[in-house]
Order: structure tokens, then C-alpha cells, then sequence
């Protein structure tokens, strides 16, 4: 077996202690084989002549090769501890490692619960067979061997006879052997959906319990379980009798060896002592091969873990790095995208031929709508991706000649998904920069306005984070994940929509920091909302994977083009300082197709009628199916749209951020929602009832004929 053969290669790598385990393994097994042969001498030279000195050397001999035997058994199984340990070290390193080289396509290939499960489940069968059956198959192969040797050497006949007759041991767990594979791999695929169901709940315990999916992700368990039970009583059955089968024809033996055996020494063709001596041997040889049919289980159970494990290991990194890998200068460097193409999969493109300059020390907006790409070009100057054509280089470096280290010193990317490990406060934000003093902590802290917070906690910063940062609120997970970057001072900041989870002051503080460090680093933002980059230094907005339009703020407005009509979009709302009250300008809601044509007075009546409403990250505002009787406004914040297009979980058909709305149908006819609506940040929404609205319909019938003619046109 391949496994084997890697087993061997890394034992290999301590030659002395191998060599020593194996000379240790060779006594033990001559000893057992040679102990049997004894009876032979005992019984014919012995005790049948009385022959009291051949009894005392061949008693001597023993009592020696016993000792000797003792001492070999102490040192093999410290040579087997040391070697064992050692392979089973190198390949936890190994495979931890070659994990850690990853990029991100290999994360999406394989879900938490898949690795998990190769490095618990699959590691732990492969250590299982590392310390105890291997060594125990090379000892049992050995006695085997030499006992065979030793049967021919007493009787061949017999010796042949009993080989012939040995293939019985073999026929059934070769027979069983494909089967048994197939069960082990499917309980053990059984095990990695259980433990991503496992992950799910974990990760998800908010989601679920908001939507009260309690009981689906149950009987997701019990399919699971059910799945566990199932395979895992084939694999039960499939086993024992790979187990069995060996003993019984172990049995038939015994009773072949016996009959031919009497029939040989009638015939004067073997003494008794040589029967004895062949029958104990026998039955020790016997007894190594069953062994040996007992370990073929776990064999293949380890191989096909082995496999499971070598499937990671034989997996390339997606981004490498170059051999003659170059170091980025430590000096603030131009950033240059040229001609870029780039797509998560084969058949599409989030990039397209995208160009873009930027200087040194300057500060510069990536804007659009969901989806245009925008996102993506800042992973790709991460390069946590390589593109598919063009080139993306800093400081005339092309990033795939780059040096990992590097580049990870000179740039560092904060994004909206932020991440705390099981710690302190102190140790997140300090990490391995350990030359850091406490003045340089709290001066990062207090940038991003977390250090009053963070004294008001009773520990303070020697709080301990639990759950991935879960224990604190989505604004404060990002604040200390921008302090944290701020306090490696990097050359080049890269930050995906760092404020999404802010409240308005958090956010004016966060854009007062960057204009405060905007000039000591390059700073790339990528967000939806313009009015946090009013300020920067040059604006690109993408639409569909490419670059359709860039200047500064005042420059863009006046082109008139996408970026105005965004900022169109996103004004006309009035949110206070704490995030809590919204309202809207009867301009604003002139821009909505169904209010399109209203006159301005009346429309400034029905800006009163919005009353505001938050909502946390997770949170259904609309579900499908239930009766619809408000529209929304997003004021702040971002949304999923989920249909149940088929059966299962549903599918997202769109993103919807500041200023879109949704539920307008729901003013004039009384049908259910078409669609889900559920928060991805905490978000601030303006939201009309029907029946209020109904009202001023009352009031004024020519509303209501050009609301219906309008949504009639969109239905």
C-alpha cells in the first residue's frame, strides 16, 4: 500500500533508530520461533534419553536468548516511541503547514468540517496504525517468515501441505476487501457532514434562532446521525466478519495438521518431538497470520484516510510563490492594475480589462454598485488571487514575483467580515508585534474610539474575546479590527467597507482617522456609501467588472454619469447622531418610480408618514409568503433578497444597499411578499404602513389612479 511506503520513507528519516528497531524485531521473533523449535530437542534428545546435560545447555540456551529478548523488547519499544512520535509530528506539522499555504480556492473547496475531520478523524487513524499496527505487521510478517522457514526445516512435507491448505485464511477478507472500503469512506464522509452541520449551528446560533430553524437544522442532525448509524453498522458488520472468517479456517487447519501430522508419525516419517515442535510452531505461525487478518481493517481504514489526507497535501496553492521570491521596498510605492481580467470560476469574469493608477501617499475610493467588482479588484491587490490576464504590480513589482512576507508587511486588508482570535483584547490587536508598547496600543485604540469602551470593561483590555469576537457587537469587532491594522503601520491600507457596521458617529470617526494617516499611507477604500469618500484623492467607479468612470468627487458630479446617480440615490436622509431616527426629503422621494409626478406638497405629507425602524445583522424584515403592508426605504445598511426558486435553502437574487427600497406593492395591493428580505449589517430603514398611507389616498383620490398606472407599468 502507497501509506505504507510513506510510513517507511519518513521512519527512514531516523535511520539509527529504525535500523535499532528492526534488529530489536528480529530477536523478538527469533526468540518465539526458536522457543517452539526447543521442544523438539527437549523431547527427542532429552527427555526420552534422560540426558541431563543436553537438558541444562538447551535450558541455559533459553534461559539466555530470554534475557537477551527482554532487553530487545525495552529498546524496541523505545526506538518505536521515538520513531512513532517523530512521523506522527512531522505529519501534523506537514499537513498544518501545507494548509496555511492555501489560497482562498481551497477554502471554498473544502468546508471547515472537511478539515477538521482529516485532521482529528483521519490524522488519528493514521497514528493509530504509525504506533501499533504497522510495527505490529512487521513483526507479525517477520515471525511468519522465519516460521515457515523453520516448519520446512522440521517437516516439509507437512509445511507444504499446510500452505496449500493456508489460502482459505486470504480468500474471504480478499473477497470482503472492496466492500470494506466502500464502507469505511462513506462513514467517514458520513462524519464530515455531521461535523459541518456541527459548524453550522455553532457559527449560525443567531441566524438560527432568529428565524427559528431549530427544528430543520435538527433533522439535518438526525439525517446525519441516521447516516453515522447506518454506515457505521455496515462498516460494524463488514469488519468482523473479515475478522472471523481467518479464525475459522484457522480451525480447519488445525484439524488438517492433525490428521496428516498422526498419519506421518504412524509412518515413522516424524518423531513426537518433532510434532510438537510443529504443532506449537504451527500454531504460533498461525496465529501471527491471523493477526495479521485482524489488522487488515484497520489497514484499510487507514488507507483510505491516508488518501483523505493525501488528497490536501497533493493540493497546490493557487497563488504560489515565485522561488527567486523579491522583497518590497519599505518605502510608500505607486500601485498599478494593468489590463486586468479576473473570475472566481471558468465561465465568468468579475473583472474586465481593468486599468487604474495609484500614487503613492494618496488616498483612493473603489465605488459601484453590489457586484461590479469592485471588491475584487481589492482582493487582487491583496493578492489572495492572481489575475487571469494584466498585471498587478507595487513599485513596478509584479505581485506574483513578490515575496508573501513581504507583501503582507507592506499592506494589510481590513474587511466588513472581521475576525478575533480566542484571546485578550491586548493579545488580538498586539499579535506577534510584540516590540509594541502600551502608549502605541492605546494611541491605536483611541484612533478608532474604542478606548473608553474598552476601560469600561471590568477587565478591560485583558478581557477575553470568546467565539471569534462573537460576544461583541458587530461595530466594535470592526474598530478593534482597524486598530489592530493600524498598529502594524503598514505602507498600504486596504479596507472593504469598514463602516458598514458603524453607526454614524463611529463612522465620522473612522473617516477623520484616515484623514488623519492619509498622507503617511497609501489607502484604498472600497464602499457603497460616498459620502465616506467625498474627500479622496481620485474615485473609481466600476459597473459590471470594469472601470466606467473616475475623478474626484466634484469632477464625477459634474460628469453626471453612474456615480451621480448614486449619490443621487444615497441623499436626501437625515439620520441622527445616534443612528435611531431617520427621515427622508420630499425631493428624495420625487427619485421613487411610484412617486414619480407627485405634487411636492403632497409628497412632503407622505415623508411624514415614514416612521424608522433598526434592524441587526441576520434579521428577516420581510419573509415570503406573509402578508405584505409596509414599503421600505434603506437609509443605512445592507440587504439580501432570497427566493425559494427550488427546493431547499433559498437563493440570493439580488443585493440591495443605502437608498434602494423594497415592499412598494404592498401600498395598494394586498398580496403576499414574493421574497425574503434579511439584514447582512445592521441597517436603518424608512418604512410606510398601508394604512396610513391609505389615508391620504382618501384625502387625495389622484394619487392613488397615478400610483396604480405606475405600479401597474412594473408589475
Amino acid at each position: 500500500m502507497q501509506f505504507i511506503q510513506t510510513v517507511l520513507r519518513y521512519f527512514m528519516v531516523s535511520k539509527r533508530m529504525f535500523i535499532l528497531f528492526i534488529l530489536c524485531i528480529i530477536v523478538e521473533v527469533a526468540y518465539a520461533v526458536a522457543a517452539p523449535l526447543s521442544l523438539k530437542y527437549f523431547v527427542d534428545d532429552a527427555f526420552v534419553p534422560k540426558n541431563v546435560d543436553v537438558f541444562v545447555i538447551i535450558l541455559s540456551l533459553l534461559i539466555g536468548a530470554g534475557s537477551l529478548n527482554i532487553l530487545a523488547n525495552l529498546y524496541g519499544d523505545y526506538a518505536l516511541g521515538k520513531l512513532s512520535g517523530e512521523v506522527i509530528r512531522k505529519l501534523r506539522l506537514e499537513l498544518f503547514d501545507h494548509v496555511q499555504k492555501q489560497s482562498f480556492y481551497f477554502f471554498h473547496r473544502f468546508q471547515v468540517g472537511d478539515l477538521v475531520t482529516r485532521f482529528i478523524s483521519d490524522m488519528g487513524g493514521l497514528e493509530k496504525v504509525i504506533r501499533g499496527s504497522f510495527p505490529f505487521t512487521i513483526r507479525e510478517s517477520l515471525s511468519i517468515l522465519l516460521g515457515l522457514i523453520m516448519l520446512f526445516s522440521i517437516e516439509w512435507k507437512l509445511t507444504l501441505a499446510m500452505l496449500a491448505c493456508s489460502t482459505l485464511m486470504f480468500i474471504g477478507p480478499r473477497l470482503l476487501q472492496g466492500r470494506a472500503e466502500s464502507a469505511n469512506m462513506n462513514y467517514k464522509l458520513a462524519q464530515e457532514r455531521f461535523s459541518n452541520t456541527i459548524d453550522e449551528m455553532v457559527k449560525g446560533h443567531k441566524t438560527i434562532k432568529s428565524l427559528h430553524l431549530q427544528g430543520r437544522l435538527k433533522q439535518a442532525a438526525q439525517k446525519n446521525i441516521q447516516e453515522l448509524f447506518s454506515f457505521g453498522f455496515r462498516l460494524h458488520v463488514t469488519n468482523s466478519l473479515m475478522e472471523r472468517l481467518p479464525l475459522t479456517a484457522l480451525l480447519i487447519l488445525n484439524g488438517i495438521m492433525l490428521s496428516f501430522g498422526g498419519y506421518l508419525i504412524f509412518q515413522d516419517e516424524l518423531t513426537v518431538g518433532g510434532f510438537m515442535a510443529f504443532f506449537t510452531l504451527f500454531m504460533s505461525v498461525g496465529q501471527a497470520v491471523s493477526n495479521l487478518s485482524f489488522l487488515i481493517p484497520n489497514l484499510i481504514e487507514s488507507s483510505i484516510s491516508f488518501r483523505r489526507v493525501g488528497e490536501i497535501l497533493e493540493y497546490k496553492p493557487d497563488v504560489p510563490e515565485a522561488s527567486d521570491a523579491v522583497q518590497l521596498p519599505g518605502s510608500l510605492q505607486p500601485i498599478r492594475m494593468e489590463q486586468v481580467s479576473f473570475g472566481y470560476t471558468e465561465d465568468t469574469l468579475q473583472l474586465q480589462e481593468v486599468s487604474l493608477q495609484i500614487e503613492a501617499g494618496s488616498y483612493v475610493a473603489f465605488v459601484g454598485p453590489s457586484g461590479s467588482g469592485k471588491s475584487t479588484a481589492l482582493q487582487l491587490l491583496s493578492r489572495f488571487y492572481d489575475p487571469k490576464l494584466g498585471i498587478v504590480s507595487i513599485g513596478g513589482q509584479n505581485l506574483r514575483s513578490v515575496s508573501e512576507a513581504s507583501l503582507r508587511r507592506h499592506a494589510v486588508l481590513v474587511t466588513q467580515d472581521t475576525f478575533l482570535f480566542n484571546g485578550t483584547i491586548r493579545e488580538n490587536l498586539l499579535l506577534d508585534r510584540t516590540e509594541l508598547t502600551e502608549e502605541d496600543l492605546t494611541e491605536a485604540v483611541k484612533q478608532v474610539d474604542m478606548h473608553r469602551v474598552i476601560q469600561s470593561w471590568p477587565n478591560g483590555y485583558d478581557t477575553q474575546v470568546q467565539q471569534g469576537g462573537g460576544t461583541l457587537s458587530g461595530g466594535e469587532r470592526q474598530r478593534l479590527s482597524l486598530a489592530r491594522a493600524l498598529l502594524r503601520r503598514p505602507k498600504l491600507l486596504l479596507l472593504d467597507e469598514v463602516t458598514s457596521a458603524l453607526d454614524p458617529a463611529a463612522e465620522a470617526e473612522i473617516n477623520r482617522v484616515i484623514e488623519r494617516i492619509r498622507r503617511s499611507q497609501t489607502i484604498v477604500s472600497v464602499t457603497h456609501r460616498l459620502a465616506s469618500v467625498v474627500g479622496a484623492d481620485r474615485i473609481y467607479v466600476f459597473q459590471e467588472g470594469r472601470i466606467v468612470e473616475s475623478g474626484t468627487h466634484e469632477e464625477l458630479l459634474r460628469s453626471g454619469g453612474l456615480y451621480r446617480s448614486l449619490w443621487d440615490k444615497q441623499h436626501g436622509f437625515h439620520l441622527s447622531h445616534d443612528g435611531l431616527h431617520a427621515t427622508v426629503d420630499a425631493e428624495r422621494l420625487a427619485q421613487l418610480p411610484f412617486f414619480a409626478g407627485i405634487e411636492p406638497s403632497l409628497l412632503q405629507d407622505i415623508s411624514g408618514l415614514f416612521a424608522t425602524e433598526t434592524c441587526h445583522e441576520g434579521e428577516s424584515i420581510v419573509r415570503e409568503g406573509e402578508e405584505g403592508n409596509k414599503c421600505y426605504i434603506i437609509v443605512r445598511g445592507k440587504f439580501e433578497i432570497l427566493k425559494q426558486l427550488t427546493a431547499g435553502d433559498p437563493t440570493r437574487v439580488a443585493v440591495l444597499q443605502d437608498g434602494d427600497h423594497f415592499g412598494e406593492i404592498a401600498l395598494l395591493k394586498d398580496i403576499p411578499r414574493t421574497a425574503t428580505v434579511r439584514a447582512l449589517v445592521p441597517s436603518v430603514l424608512l418604512s410606510i404602513r398601508r394604512e396610513a398611507f391609505a389615508k391620504l389616498l382618501n384625502e387625495h383620490p389622484h394619487i392613488r389612479k397615478t400610483l396604480e398606472q405606475i405600479l401597474a407599468s412594473r408589475m
